[in-house]
């Protein structure tokens, strides 16, 4: 056969007369009751809180410590009771309303408060933010650049101590032009006395790519208050000293003895930066493989609500947690009212007193506002769908927005959703890739980020999946230590656990389900063909959990079971209750000890699945102030089980854990790669369809033979109408022209 290279091959895209490939991300008119704040609701909201007296907030360019001013803001979202109804039953739509952050340092009494605005977009009051104490201690408020703690703290240590910095490590903390050494992260001390005091510990880098790669043996203990900044221990040189005076002391007997850390020079090819080095395994630039959609896009879009064959569901973006998914149906049924991030942390340990300190809550770093860029064609596919995202910020007088914040794409996984290949007396093939649609964010939580996937299978089922990449956390080595390994000269990597916490609030054919472990069992039965023998096989038995302490799940190799959410007012024809079964494949432990430490702050971390009973007091289970007062953290998420409510045949909530313990090597360097970070859990459908819904797909094959005279003569090639060429090229990617015009979408322009 002759193919005519002369003929025009078009561009593949979306057919006219084709339903799906409708995309419009634009903000709705009227926004959904899980729309995220709209630009003219924000621009409402912002108007209200600068002109109301009783708030008395300064501009956050114009405030300092002693000012009152707006942290942030996002939606509040309304009582699922007062959703359901509205969207179920026909009642008025609730009110839209925003939640607010205020720190108000100018109060006689300095705090953080929480308030509630609205209605939107033109507000005319508020009220407190409920289910929460109010209000907040201020030493237990959010640092920001009003209190432009680092400057202060370098210029203070610049006075003190900056000339023997220069002479070791080679660069200046003020004035310092291309070589300069700038504080590398700081660890707060929890603390539980409100005296308006914070601690903390700041190390110090040289600031050259990466500076996180390029520590410095050298980090501060500091208080933190209203009128200054006070220097309470320093680590210098592998030794802690309590005032300058023992420093300068240490310093002028062994300055001689003290080994220098000569500061990096710029190059593409400088060592342990981010560009490309080395032997490239092919001798030519050769492009990757790709995917095409060659009928176009099969999902639509609408504002934020995505529909992709039976599925249904709203996406949003909060400010705090990140990305998050509501009403999510499958075939018209609502399969969960909520899937979210609740928190990622990461809790490190080492030998330096710093090292104790690395706990980190990355909510606080509002992991909405890290979810900024996504790369075509590496952070997703060239014909992925982006949708931006509108933030109330402290430090800009207008929404900011980011413009991909998250991708919707259909993947191609090549692998079988399944397949069967009969060779007996029915001889026939048939199989079915497992095509999947993807809604992908990627957080920059400080020096790691975070892919979260959303996955949604044509089986019904769902996967919730989070890899790792981004910087190690990387000290000074000094001296061997059961810490991390020496990766590069005088640099370790700490070793350290991810943890990942996840709200999954299921409606299982309505709200009152119940939750059941199918506990598999060693089951002896007596043999028929040896009397007086046994057989050794397994069964299943079924055990109800009455309770919230009974279903707090810890995983027991020992015990193996099923974890399943169903509804027992619904039976079919054999008797079986529909359900969806809970499967953790992130299983980590948290070996800390329960109540030390910040543990109390990270009580879900001993449960790989928790069952509660919904309320609308218990809303998360993490906070932007989880950290600092371990001993009483506004958020105890070990209260949600210690109450011990009934938990059958009510409205309840799944919160699952994962994460993973990470000692870093030097195949880390530069950047820690994903194979071996991905964590997922699924929910799958548990005797909830009569067959397998992927059954009703076009996009299968079957074959079977042709037989004629009792001989196999060919094969008949069912493919259900779906044509197999791909007569179509994908369209030209012109990401590179819009990031160049646009410079503002990938880097912190200036």
């Amino acid at each position: 056969m002759f193919i005519n290279t002369k003929q025009s091959i078009g561009v593949c895209g979306r057919n006219s007369e084709n339903p799906y490939g409708r995309i419009n991300t634009n903000e709705p008119r009227y926004p959904s009751v899980f729309s995220d704040l709209t630009r003219k609701e924000m621009t409402g909201l912002l108007e209200y809180l600068y002109s109301s007296k009783e708030l008395n907030l300064t501009r956050f360019r114009n405030a300092t410590i002693r000012s009152n001013y707006l942290y942030l803001a996002e939606m509040f979202m309304p009582s699922k009771t007062a959703v359901l109804n509205y969207i179920d039953d026909g009642y008025s739509k609730p009110p839209r309303e925003a939640h607010v952050v205020l720190i108000r340092g100018g109060d006689p009494k300095p705090n953080v408060l929480e308030i509630v605005v609205g209605p939107l977009p033109f507000p005319n009051g508020h009220r407190l933010f409920p289910y929460r104490q109010q209000p907040i201690p201020f030493f237990q408020r959010p640092f920001t650049s009003v209190e432009s703690i680092s400057q202060k703290l370098k210029e203070h240590i610049d006075k003190e101590f900056g000339r023997p910095l220069y002479e070791l490590y080679g660069g200046n903390l003020i004035n310092c032009g291309n070589k300069c050494l700038d504080v590398g992260l700081f660890a707060e001390v929890p603390i539980s006395k409100n005296d308006e005091k914070s601690f903390a510990w700041y190390s110090f880098n040289q600031n050259s790519e990466h500076k996180l790669l390029r520590p410095v043996d050298f980090s501060v203990y500091v208080e933190i208050n209203f009128k200054m900044l006070k220097i309470l221990k320093i680590w210098f040189n592998g030794r802690l000293f309590q005032n300058w005076k023992q420093v300068w002391d240490y310093y002028l007997r062994n300055k001689r003895r003290i080994k220098k850390t000569r500061f990096p020079e710029e190059s593409d090819n400088i060592s342990l930066s981010m560009h490309r080095r080395g032997q490239p395994p092919f001798s030519k630039p050769l492009r990757n493989p790709s995917q095409i959609s060659p009928d176009g896009k099969r999902y639509n879009i609408k504002g934020r609500q995505v529909t992709y064959m039976f599925w249904k569901f709203d996406i949003s973006m909060s400010i705090f947690t990140g990305p998050r998914l509501f009403d999510i149906r499958f075939n018209g049924q609502r399969i969960a009212y909520e899937i979210s991030i609740q928190e990622l942390t990461s809790f490190y340990s080492g030998y330096k007193p710093m090292e104790h300190y690395f706990n980190f809550f990355d909510v606080r770093l509002l992991l909405g506002l890290q979810s900024k860029y996504l790369e075509p064609g590496v952070d997703c596919p060239i014909d992925a769908t982006y949708i931006g995202s509108y933030f109330v910020d402290r430090g800009s007088d207008v929404p900011i927005y980011n413009a991909r914040s998250f991708c919707v794409f259909e993947l191609n996984t090549e692998t079988p959703l399944r397949r069967h290949h009969s060779k007996s007396s029915h001889r026939f093939y048939e199989g079915m890739v497992s095509v999947v649609l993807i809604v992908r964010t990627i957080i920059t939580a400080g020096n790691y980020d975070y892919i979260i996937d959303y996955i949604f299978y044509q089986t019904g089922g769902i996967e919730v999946k989070v890899s790792a990449s981004g910087v190690i956390i990387a000290t000074y080595h000094g001296r061997q230590n059961p810490y991390s390994f020496e990766i590069s000269e005088n640099l370790m990597g700490l070793i350290h656990q991810h943890l990942y916490h996840f709200k999954v609030d299921m409606d299982i054919k309505g709200r009152n389900n119940r939750f059941e472990t199918l506990d598999i069992e060693n089951d002896v039965v007596a043999s028929n063909e040896k009397p007086n023998s046994k057989i050794n096989q397994i069964k299943f038995e079924r055990k109800l959990k009455a309770t919230e302490k009974q279903a707090a799940y810890k995983h027991n190799f020992q015990q193996p079971k099923l974890l399943v959410i169903s509804n027992n007012n619904i039976k079919d024809r054999f008797g079986n209750t529909p359900g969806y079964r809970i499967l953790n494949t992130g299983l980590t432990h948290n070996i800390r000890p329960q109540r030390t430490g910040n543990e109390p702050g990270i009580s879900w971390s001993n449960y790989q699945v928790a069952i509660t009973k919904r309320k609308e007091s218990e809303p998360v289970s993490s906070s932007i102030y989880q950290h600092t007062n371990p001993e009483q953290p506004i958020v105890r998420f070990q209260d949600f089980i210690d109450d011990d409510e009934n938990i059958v045949d009510k409205d309840i909530v799944a919160w699952i854990t994962m994460g993973f313990y990470h000692i870093p090597t030097k195949e880390d360097l530069p950047m820690t790669h994903t194979p071996g970070t991905v964590q997922s859990f699924f929910l799958l459908p548990f005797n909830y369809f009569d067959e397998n819904p992927a059954m009703s797909s076009r996009n299968a094959i079957r074959i079977d033979p042709i037989d004629v005279k009792g001989e196999t003569k060919s094969v008949k090639v069912e493919r259900y109408g779906v044509r197999k060429e791909n007569a179509c090229k994908p369209p030209k990617n012109y990401n590179d022209k819009v990031i160049k015009d646009d410079p503002c979408l990938v880097v912190q322009c200036l």
